[in-house]
């Protein structure tokens, strides 16, 4: 299945993802507005966030409650007592170089095509269908040194996918036998052969620190159906990226990342992701 058909039926999906990263202010209240555990009236109270406060928006509208961080907190508020403040864009941060590729690195193992696909979900209530498949489909579709291949199908290890669920969505355990795929013997089997299909790596703009304590991260990815090693190419400048693969289309994305206070990115956590915009190239 082709990147770009992916990413056109991820963008037809009716949410309002895209609002994801927005700073909101607290409005039309006296004292304070109830962070909730849920989008409901009466659901178990988080938080107060006090008039005037500032939090961060993660996935857009749930009927009519908004879903916020606020002070590492996240839950649910009701919208009409929010107003966005799409300008405040976070406070730029100077980016030194090796943070910068680090970042793109980090990033990178989530512009896997089949990521694009499960973005549908807020990455906090993914299931472990979700995650175990998505570990599964990357390490088919990109990481095939990890595989191993026979005449007919090829196997990667469930060890393998329990770490990269680890890495990415901090989850010590999830049951690796919740799959799509063939699951025997601590092996998930593909029927699938032939070339490999990749998505784009990443390339990091700019990034933003927000009220909560996260990093908005602008970023464009290249290199879409082409090979290529993270390693080398993400410490490519964006024209060089372009130069080289003169013939992938180009998109433009946003991140909201927790590095949590460290430059060790294996313990980053992804809590949003959005390819929003595509550049065609000739």
């Amino acid at each position: 299945m082709k990147f770009s058909v992916i990413l056109a039926l991820l963008l037809m999906i009716p949410c309002l993802a895209l609002a994801a990263g927005e700073i909101c202010e607290v409005v039309n209240v006296n004292e304070y507005v109830t962070l909730r555990e849920l989008p409901q009236r009466k659901a178990k109270e988080v938080d107060r966030i006090p008039l005037g406060d500032l939090a961060v928006r993660l996935n857009g509208s749930e009927g009519e409650f908004t879903c916020l961080s606020y002070h590492g907190q996240v839950g649910y508020v009701l919208t009409q007592y929010l107003s966005v403040r799409p300008e405040e864009r976070g406070e730029p941060i100077q980016m030194e170089d090796g943070t910068k590729i680090q970042m793109n690195l980090f990033l990178t193992e989530f512009s896997d095509e089949w990521f694009s696909w499960h973005a549908a979900f807020l990455l906090e209530s993914c299931r472990d269908r979700e995650m175990v498949d998505l570990a599964v489909d990357t390490l088919f579709g990109r990481e095939m040194e990890l595989g191993e291949y026979g005449e007919y199908n090829a196997r990667v290890s469930g060890r393998t996918v329990q770490d990269m669920v680890r890495s990415w969505f901090g989850r010590e355990s999830v049951n690796l036998s919740d799959t799509r795929y063939k699951y025997r013997d601590g092996y998930y089997y593909s029927e699938e052969t032939g070339g490999r299909s990749t998505g784009g790596f990443v390339l990091t703009e700019e990034m933003q620190q927000l009220p909560d304590g996260r990093m908005r991260v602008l970023f464009s990815t290249y290199g879409a159906g082409a090979s290529w090693k993270p390693e080398a190419v993400c410490t490519l400048s964006e024209s060089s990226a372009r130069a080289m693969y003169p013939y992938s289309s180009v998109w433009h994305g946003t991140a909201l990342v927790d590095m949590h206070g460290t430059q060790d990115r294996n313990q980053w956590t992804l809590s949003y992701w959005y390819l929003d915009s595509e550049e065609i190239s000739p």
